[in-house]
């Protein structure tokens, strides 16, 4: 069993090259697909020439470069990361196994800086409920599954919500202890309160019904 990776990027030029020289060295990665929306920085410039990495230029939008990216992808299981996560040494020495176990799962979410607001955010990440899981708690899940799917739908927001839910509906979705380390780049820029606030009232008012299109006017990718 191999794994694909695929990562959506835009202008990623400050993290993008550890990730893929973390990946580059895991034998069960099979190939990494770096799926570019529109990049102006030196984002493709990186990424070109790693070993085991294809780059694919598509249309702007999360979801539709992680489907451009999948449909590419010739491995058993899809690995789905954000370009600023770095993989735990538990998480890739872990992988063999959760292969072996073969359900769907994300990892338990860690952040690059020390705050006990995000220790705080960390241990909700433990929790196996869709509105504690995000893609920036990747998403691993056999090819299979996600063709069943349809892949993520074609929205500009929520789309990891919901294609956890919908996968939920198929098959046991697990919550892998392994952690996954985040850039907190965002809480930095925006305050770690204000941010957290920020996101807890977006997935609210998405659980409410309220639509991804709306929604996107107020969280940019």
């Amino acid at each position: 069993m191999t794994i694909s990776a695929i990562i959506p990027v835009l202008n990623e030029e400050r993290s993008l090259g550890t990730l893929l020289d973390q990946l580059s060295e895991i034998d069960l990665v099979a190939e990494i697909i770096v799926v570019d929306g529109g990049s102006t920085d030196s984002t493709i410039e990186i990424a070109t020439g790693k070993d085991k990495v294809i780059v694919v230029e598509t249309v702007r939008g999360r979801a539709m470069q992680m489907n451009s990216g999948a449909e590419m992808a010739t491995s058993e299981y899809l690995l789905f990361l954000h370009a600023d996560s770095k993989l735990s040494d538990d998480l890739i020495h872990e992988l063999p196994s959760m292969l072996m176990v073969g359900k769907p799962g994300a990892f338990t979410l860690s952040f690059d800086q020390h705050h006990w607001l995000y220790r705080l955010y960390s241990n909700f990440s433990k929790l196996n409920w869709s509105v504690f899981t995000y893609g920036d708690q990747g998403l691993l899940m056999p090819k299979s599954l996600f063709v069943k799917l349809d892949g993520f739908k074609n929205i500009p927001i929520m789309e990891d919500l919901d294609l956890v839910r919908r996968i939920k509906l198929e098959a046991d979705f697990c919550k892998y202890p392994a952690k996954i380390i985040t850039s907190s780049r965002r809480f930095q820029k925006n305050g770690i309160v204000r941010q957290q606030l920020l996101n807890i009232i977006m997935v609210m008012v998405y659980y409410l019904g309220v639509s991804p299109q709306f929604l996107s006017r107020f969280y940019r990718y």
